[in-house]
């Protein structure tokens, strides 16, 4: 992950000239926007326009000082922002480096697709397979299906510009598909998104909120070769299930995504006084 830890150049080339080729942004001390978020948002610039890389080292709190000529707090606030976001990541003893990004999931029901793009990630996808099948017992009982009822499955590869990030193997109830079982055939899906095509004319389902379960694993070999990592790999496991307004369960899908490229975030909020019950 951090092929480029002992590489000094980067950490070495900063102060003057910048890294960019020109003069640092000046930080305005009378604008609203607190300095540090100010310094955030020129160093963000600085690893767009530096073509800083993944693993690369980051600057040092002294030459970010020095460089843009403001306090240590201001800095530290800045690198935690930028730490907590996922841009940079601190090694014990080492210092920062250049974070391998990833994919942020937020508790909303979105596809892939939807949550890539909103990050600001190029999102694709390849139809491993798709087949009508007997659902399995546990899948059949989350549809609520009797065991054995035929299904359409599919198993899909995601990626983020162009890097794999996750797996999903998905079981949707034939009738749900309303008699367009059809448009999941393997070459039609690998154009467009799987929930466009529920929601989307002739199916038109409404998708109205769903339940995740999550967990860790670690990857088996299968899978690491389809995502580019090693056997025994840390992963993210998540169990989805979708549901209309009416509570009909017309999804369940089993999903794996690499620790190093997908992360799971929530914000939580205290409740109201008496709230808890």
């Amino acid at each position: 992950m951090y092929g480029r830890l002992d590489d000094r150049t980067n950490a070495e080339s900063w102060g003057s000239p910048p890294l960019t080729g020109g003069s640092p942004a000046l930080l305005d001390r009378e604008a609203p926007l607190p300095l540090y978020a100010q310094l955030k948002d020129a160093l963000l610039r600085e690893i767009r326009e530096g073509g800083l890389q993944p693993g690369d080292r980051f600057p040092s709190e002294a030459a970010i000082r020095d460089r843009y000529r403001v306090s240590r707090a201001t800095v530290r606030q800045a690198l935690a922002d930028l730490e907590t976001g996922g841009v940079i990541r601190k090694v014990q003893g080492l210092g920062s480096f250049v974070a391998v990004p990833k994919i942020r999931h937020v508790p909303l029901l979105t596809s892939f697709t939807e949550l890539a793009v909103s990050q600001g990630f190029t999102p694709s996808h390849r139809v491993l397979s798709s087949s009508v099948e007997e659902v399995p017992t546990d899948a059949g009982a989350e549809l609520g299906l009797a065991q054995g009822t035929a299904c359409r499955f599919l198993r899909r590869l995601f990626l983020a510009d162009g890097s794999a990030v996750g797996l999903a193997e998905t079981w949707l109830p034939l009738s749900a598909l309303r008699g367009h079982d059809d448009l999941f055939d393997r070459d039609r899906l690998d154009d467009g998104s799987m929930y466009e095509v529920l929601q989307s004319e002739p199916i038109g389902l409404v998708l109205d909120h769903a339940v995740e379960t999550i967990s860790p694993g670690v990857v088996d070999a299968l899978s690491a070769e389809l995502l580019g990592c090693e056997a025994g790999t840390p992963v993210l496991l998540i169990r989805r299930l979708t549901f209309t307004p009416e509570r009909q369960t017309v999804e369940s899908t089993r999903l794996v995504f690499v620790g190093d490229r997908y992360e799971y975030r929530v914000e939580l909020h205290r409740p109201e006084p008496g709230g808890l019950r």
